[in-house]
Formats: C-alpha cells, structure tokens, sequence
C-alpha cells in the first residue's frame, strides 16, 4: 500500500493545474465522508439521554459522596 510519504512526493510531481484538481477531488471525498458520518452519529443530547441526570447541585452531590464515606 502507498504511503502518505510517497503520495506526497508523487503530487509534487504534478504540474500546479494537475494538483488544483486532485485538491478539489480530496475537498469532494473529504466533504462526503464528513457529511456521511455526521448522518450517522446521534446528537450528544441522545446519546446520554437517560444516563446523565437533568440537573445536579454540585454541594447535594459532596454532601451525598460524604455521607456514603462516613457509613
């Protein structure tokens, strides 16, 4: 498999038009796989739906953690 390394070194091979298109053709593959993911990742608010508590008072929760440590 070709590396990035050799990638590299054959684009700068190219003339400036040649590299103009295969930038606009990695910006394209680029733009649809980011496009595809975010299509397929829930929202973060679903994601911990349920897992994470509406709201929590920062004392309550000390408090609450220092009671269970002095039983």
């Amino acid at each position: 498999m070709t590396t990035y390394y050799e990638v590299l070194n054959q684009v700068q091979n190219l003339t400036p038009d040649e590299q103009l298109r295969l930038l606009e053709e990695l910006a394209s593959i680029a733009r649809h796989r980011l496009a595809s993911n975010v299509n397929q990742t829930p929202p973060v608010s679903q994601k911990w739906q349920g897992f994470l508590p509406k709201r929590v008072d920062a004392l309550d929760f000390q408090r609450s953690l220092r009671r269970e440590w002095d039983e």
